[in-house]
């Protein structure tokens, strides 16, 4: 009987083969357009595994959302539990911030917080404050002083989250292989977005979603 030889080539072959069985990092493209077709920026894609693998991640840093031209910059700001988030008044004129939880259909709810900035002067710091964000959930960020301001912070439940840019699409990187359902927030969409069920491997996978509604550009 013959001794039993491998290569380095073979032993190579069968440790790649094994790759998807030992839940390998799998990759997601997703796109999302309006009804027209145009690409939807700053909508957020988070996936959730069905293995409850959470990757380890450092302590959520210190964020930051500037009052800009009358704007939230970002519009759009995606944190995990427990983040820090500073915000900043750019302009030079005063901004009375508030923020109300569960978004859109809860602003008149007195849940929330709210602060005033003083308008930034010369040769003097920017007025800022700073808010903890400690469960999952969208607040709708307005002003008093100026409604046509909006901005969105998201807290996510999972770490694999992302927003769209410009041109509609989030990519995710280093997701576990398995089972994972991926879902969708936008702002301007009314209706509820079912999530997709979808299955993560060694091959990048692809998806879009067309909205009902026509997004608001930047």
């Amino acid at each position: 009987m013959k001794p039993f030889r491998c290569s380095l080539a073979a032993l190579f072959a069968l440790w790649a083969a094994a790759l998807p069985a030992l839940g390998c990092a799998a990759s997601l493209q997703f796109k999302v357009t309006d009804r027209d077709g145009q690409p939807v920026p700053d909508a957020v894609v988070e996936v959730q595994v069905a293995s409850g693998a959470v990757p380890r991640v450092p302590a959520p840093g210190p964020v930051t959302i500037n009052q800009s031209k009358m704007r939230f910059v970002p519009r759009v700001t995606v944190v995990q539990p427990g983040t820090r988030v500073v915000f900043t008044n750019q302009d030079r004129w005063d901004h009375h911030v508030r923020g109300t939880l569960g978004g859109l259909a809860q602003m008149l709810d007195a849940a929330g917080f709210q602060f005033r900035l003083a308008g930034w002067v010369d040769s003097k710091p920017m007025s800022s404050s700073e808010v903890v964000f400690d469960k999952p959930g969208v607040t709708l960020l307005g002003c008093f002083l100026h409604s046509s301001m909006r901005g969105y912070v998201v807290v996510a439940d999972s770490p694999w989250v992302a927003v769209t840019g410009a041109d509609g699409v989030a990519v995710l990187d280093e997701l576990p292989a398995g089972p994972a359902v991926v879902k969708l927030w936008q702002a301007d969409e009314v209706a509820e977005i079912a999530p997709s069920p979808v299955v993560l491997g060694p091959q990048p996978l692809v998806l879009s979603r067309q909205l009902s509604v026509l997004a608001k550009r930047r």
